[in-house]
């Protein structure tokens, strides 16, 4: 059985890459799992399941999202970027009595490694070393906001308001800061894929359309969705999800910094996407998201010069470290 549907995609992955001279949407395999997913004994010819993720009043969610991006620079080496985000998630029932949740939302942990060459830049928000480097201050800037976010029955956000610490201005302007506009993105990403129908086990449902990447441009989708049935997860019993499709499109390169690429765009080719996401529906929230991009990247060559074309490779995971019942303020 095969369903058509809607899939927002989360664009703050991209934005980081564009913003840091590396462009490319997320993916990774998690690090040495102790147990591989296992089948669960439940029969295959179960009913249809409803997978709709929630946030349940009186619990806390805490997720950690990690992307790395590989490419190869005509010229420059490679280039990598790690980033690790570990967010929190406090809901509640919505105060209006309407379906959905009120949830705050806060970074708890920001982990940034970025290779160039021989350069190599890192920040810990953990270690006291790190705050008073230039990178450390521009990523403090934004580690004390937080934000509440009303959510309806959908998932989708209908309000947000911000809150905390602003702190210093930022001494690297224009790089994203994981404040409140990145965990409103994270939020995204954990319906992202899941059906609008009812699925069972070898279902399939196809996702296309297109999404806006900030005023740059836009990204086609085309992604196969298919429900591979039970599985035993860390212990929890999941649905597992795999998914495998393209991305294309073209998108705009920042006007500011005078190099040969400034105000040109950069067009996506032969972009392929697979991973699987693992959803437990008693908690109504996945457990894990990984995806894995490999893309040909497209950009203007200098005034007389060819385009040039560069590798590039991106795997990301959203994991559910746990979710607990809400400590009492």
């Amino acid at each position: 059985m095969c369903f058509t549907g809607r899939v927002r995609i989360s664009s703050s992955i991209l934005t980081f890459s564009l913003l840091a001279g590396i462009t490319s949407l997320s993916a990774q395999v998690p690090e040495a799992p102790p147990v591989p997913d296992s089948p669960s004994l439940r029969p295959e010819a179960a009913k249809p399941e409803k997978l709709e993720a929630a946030f349940l009043p009186g619990k806390t969610y805490r997720f950690v999202n990690k992307t790395k991006v590989r490419m190869q620079l005509p010229g420059r080496g490679i280039r990598e970027i790690a980033i690790e985000h570990q967010a929190r998630f406090d809901s509640k029932s919505r105060g209006d009595g309407k379906e959905g949740a009120e949830v705050k939302a806060r970074t708890e942990r920001l982990n940034i490694e970025i290779r160039s060459g021989e350069k190599q830049y890192t920040f810990d928000s953990l270690k006291e070393e790190d705050k008073e480097k230039r990178i450390g201050k521009h990523f403090r800037a934004s580690l004390n906001r937080w934000v509440d976010l009303t959510l309806n029955r959908d998932f989708r956000v209908v309000s947000a308001v911000e809150g905390g610490r602003a702190g210093i201005a930022s001494p690297l302007p224009g790089m994203p800061q994981f404040g409140p506009k990145e965990l409103q993105q994270l939020v995204a990403l954990i319906p992202q894929g899941l059906p609008e129908d009812p699925v069972a086990p070898s279902d399939e449902w196809v996702l296309k359309g297109s999404r806006e990447v900030g005023e740059v441009g836009a990204l086609g989708f085309d992604i196969t969705y298919r429900n591979a049935g039970a599985v035993v997860h860390e212990g929890h019993n999941c649905v597992q999800i795999d998914l495998s499709g393209r991305l294309s499109g073209d998108v705009a390169l920042p006007s500011a910094g005078g190099s040969a690429f400034s105000g040109g765009r950069m067009d996506f080719q032969g972009t392929s996407l697979r991973g699987k996401i693992i959803f437990d529906p008693m908690e109504k929230t996945i457990r894990l998201s990984e995806q894995m991009i490999s893309m040909l990247m497209e950009l203007p060559g200098a005034p007389g010069q060819p385009p040039s074309q560069i590798p590039v490779e991106q795997t990301a995971i959203l994991r559910l470290i746990h979710v607990i019942a809400s400590p009492q303020l």
